[in-house]
């Protein structure tokens, strides 16, 4: 899923609740918060850092759960001269082909398995867009602005 909306809309608080409620038993939930230095090499050691092990080149979170991985601010690393975004294309790569390439010896991978992406972007800070190979893999939620009433009834 990919929350998106402006500066206080509550898109964080949403998925912190949410990852508040799940059941341990099945999920991890990991969060990186994305900002103009984050990049590739960043994204995959924190990815890395909440995976075991399992069997060969095989990695996972512990056997029977799903690792949710929650970014913040989606589209805040630096967009380089080729347009592109290195946190934004490992996120796809990992998504259609399930593997990460392993830094030290370019050719072994690594398979991740049972990885979940949820991700909270606001359009008017960072890039204004991300990949559309990547964008197709989410279902995007819009948020508004809530009324004044509501903004009294929650901090009222």
């Amino acid at each position: 899923m990919l929350f998106i909306g402006n500066a206080g809309t509550g898109k964080t608080v949403i998925l912190k609740d949410y990852f508040a409620a799940c059941d341990l038993e099945k999920t991890v939930c990991a969060t990186l918060n994305f900002n103009n230095y984050t990049d590739s090499k960043a994204l995959q050691t924190v990815i890395e850092s909440n995976v075991d092990k399992r069997t060969g080149k095989i990695y996972g979170p512990p056997s029977g759960k799903i690792l949710m991985f929650f970014m913040d601010d989606l589209n805040m690393p630096k967009v380089d001269k080729y347009g592109t975004q290195s946190p934004i294309c490992l996120i796809r790569q990992i998504i259609d082909y399930q593997i990460v390439f392993d830094r030290d010896h370019l050719e072994d991978k690594k398979e991740i398995h049972d990885i979940m992406f949820i991700a909270c972007m606001n359009p008017k800070s960072g890039s204004f867009n991300i990949d559309l190979r990547l964008t197709r893999h989410f279902t995007m939620i819009a948020l508004g602005v809530p009324e004044k009433d509501i903004l009294a009834t929650i901090f009222g």
